[in-house]
């Protein structure tokens, strides 16, 4: 009987320790595609392309054009765009602050519009129709859900474990050193996700793909963080648990020595 349920401990912390490891990758994917971190990046990633592949001169003299436009008793200035399919609307003070200007309220609108752009499809099949979606609310909300999911069945492991184990004071250093290794492993998100990035990344790219891996892994930190102090917080009260005990041992060991004594 104690084997078995020997065996079960160690089959439900193994499982409970796989949990949290993908709940902690999916929490990033989560944190990591919220607009306002993606926002930045894309941005970066937009002027990159235009710096390496348009003429300076030649945007320069549109933004001009445009100027010369507004000034003619116009508010705004709207255009369809082939490439992306998007019709964009700029208004004439953003005209009139110059290029820089023009570029960043375009982007701005590209970026916003592919970002909240309702699918009705599933997860591989809209990753097969556009690319694109894994950078969108629609993404996010997927992995969102697989953090509900995993932080359900990790709730149920720990439930086992805490039945399993025979000794209830160990129940804190166990789940909390098992949630200390299953974070640590996202430290490492980041940088190999930049390292296969690299391998696949060819010379004929007008940008830096790095900028993939930071939209997807940029906010590991913080989800490392919280795991890491969490369990170390249950690895700490686990301690306290024992140190507590051991002080109640001696205080009964000399309780008892004085009242041999008398």
């Amino acid at each position: 009987m104690n084997f078995i349920k020997g065996s079960l401990l160690v089959l439900f912390c193994v499982l409970f320790f796989i949990s949290l490891l993908f709940l902690g990758v999916f929490a990033t994917l989560n944190a990591s595609l919220d607009y306002e971190n993606v926002k930045p990046q894309i941005k970066s990633l937009i002027k990159e392309i235009i710096e390496k592949e348009v003429n300076r001169t030649i945007i320069d003299e549109q933004a001009k054009i445009l100027q010369t436009y507004c000034r003619e008793t116009n508010n705004e200035y709207s255009f369809y765009d082939e490439t992306t399919n998007h019709t964009f609307v700029i208004s004439c003070e953003i005209i009139a602050k110059g290029t820089d200007a023009i570029i960043d309220e375009e982007s701005d609108i590209l970026i916003e519009r592919y970002y909240y752009t309702e699918y009705t499809c599933g997860f591989l099949e809209c990753i097969e129709k556009s690319p694109i979606f894994l950078i969108s609310q629609h993404a996010k909300d997927f992995w969102k859900k697989q953090v509900y999911v995993f932080l359900i069945i990790s709730a149920l492991l720990v439930v086992l474990i805490f039945l399993l184990v025979e000794n209830k004071k160990n129940f804190p250093l166990i789940t909390g050193f098992l949630m200390v290794f299953s974070f640590i492993p996202l430290v490492a998100l980041l940088p190999l996700a930049r390292f296969f990035i690299s391998g696949i990344a060819t010379t004929a790219l007008p940008f830096n793909l790095e900028f993939v891996a930071l939209i997807f892994f940029g906010e590991y930190k913080s989800v490392f963080l919280f795991g890491f102090i969490l369990g170390l917080v249950l690895v700490g009260f686990g301690i306290f648990l024992k140190l507590l005990k051991i002080g109640f041992k001696i205080e009964h060991f000399f309780m008892k020595k004085e009242n041999d004594e008398d």
